[in-house]
């Protein structure tokens, strides 16, 4: 074998072994978010019963506001937050005037779950977290 050979013998041995690392790593990941989402369905289903009557009421009233045009959220799957806390949502036309949403509106951003065109979850601003809520 001349050296031209072996370098590029050499040379797409290690392209298969980058993209192979790539490949694992992106296997392993999906298998880890899938493991995370498997172990929060379980809690979610653990729950007291209370804490899912609650759920359920916050989740029928968030859909009373929406019907009556008072919950405006910025996200694809609209916050809980401004519904426990507020009864309603501007965080959707906040976004848009440049102002600030809430904590729930402002982590989703990051996870992708922002809706306002334009906008990145670097440009989405929040208010520090008042205390007591």
């Amino acid at each position: 074998m001349n050296s031209t050979t072996k370098k590029w013998t050499l040379t797409l041995v290690v392209a298969a072994a980058v993209g192979s690392a790539g490949w694992i790593a992106n296997a392993l990941a999906q298998r880890n978010m899938s493991d995370d989402m498997e172990m929060m369905k379980k809690m979610m289903m653990n729950r007291p019963a209370a804490m899912k009557k609650a759920d359920s009421s916050i989740q029928a009233e968030k859909q009373k506001a929406l019907k009556a045009g008072k919950y405006g959220c910025c996200l694809k799957h609209p916050c809980d937050f401004c519904a426990l806390k507020m009864g309603q949502c501007p965080c959707g036309m906040h976004a848009k005037e440049d102002k600030p949403v809430c904590n729930e509106c402002k982590g989703s951003w990051y996870a992708g779950d922002g809706a306002v065109p334009g906008k990145t979850p670097d440009q989405i601003k929040t208010l520090p977290r008042p205390l007591g809520m």
